[in-house]
């Protein structure tokens, strides 16, 4: 870990975004104005700068990135709650607008799979990406280990599975065959219930965190091209409809 936050790179890149009254720390990697953009919500008990070398293959893959702190997370402001997350992913959507990015896409890691595939439903963006994600907020739980009878207690704030059904955007699911805390089985239903508009890329041999602290171009590449692909396919129907 020390190795990774040493070799952070992206420190001129920083910048801090207003969701609410809460201030968020977040880094902002773009390739340019053309480019298409991956808003990146992270997995729980990460920061923005385990996520510097993921966004130096972005880069140069040609996709422009942005990475924010959820609100008490890192250097952010504010208390961690579901609506706060949700609320920060759009506000660091917004900022993306802002800067004239006119192709967005979200992409969840783990825990951000949930608040990513919430927060879609909520803002005009050309794809959803969910990485290493669970099926609902409380089978995640239970398959990490907490105890069943306490997760029922617990408000299942994100059910990815059974939101993704109603969103209209193009969804990829990508899950490695031995990610050891949520299942494939969890993924394979989360592809599923996004029916004809969803696409599943199976990566083998990576752990949980492996994607984030290596960065392979086996796990990435992949990504990086279905958003240019997804983002050429949404500018054209964007200009039909200008012309219409």
């Amino acid at each position: 870990m020390k190795r990774i936050l040493d070799a952070f790179s992206f420190a001129e890149q920083r910048l801090v975004l207003e969701s609410g009254d809460r201030r968020l720390s977040a880094v902002y990697v773009p390739t340019g104005n053309d480019a298409p953009a991956v808003l990146i919500c992270h997995g729980i008990g990460e920061v923005v700068e385990y996520w510097g070398r993921v966004q130096e293959a972005f880069k140069e893959m040609g996709v422009s990135s942005l990475v924010f702190n959820y609100s008490g997370y890192g250097g952010s402001s504010g208390t961690i709650t579901a609506a706060h997350c949700e609320e920060d992913a759009i506000a660091a959507y917004r900022v993306l607008i802002d800067r004239g990015h006119r192709s967005i896409f979200l992409l969840g890691f783990s825990l951000g799979s949930g608040i990513s595939c919430a927060a879609a439903s909520r803002i005009n963006v050309d794809g959803l990406i969910l990485c290493e994600g669970f099926s609902t907020f409380r089978e995640g739980a239970v398959a990490i280990g907490c105890p069943q009878w306490l997760t029922r207690i617990v408000p299942d704030v994100w059910d990815t599975a059974g939101r993704v059904c109603e969103l209209s955007v193009p969804v990829l699911v990508v899950h490695s065959d031995v990610d050891e805390l949520f299942p494939m089985t969890m993924a394979e239903r989360v592809a599923e219930a996004s029916g004809p508009r969803g696409e599943m890329i199976v990566v083998n041999g990576l752990v949980h965190d492996a994607p984030i602290y290596t960065a392979t171009p086996v796990y990435w590449q992949p990504i990086a091209d279905w958003v240019k692909q997804r983002s050429v396919e949404a500018n054209r129907m964007r200009l039909q409809m200008a012309r219409s």
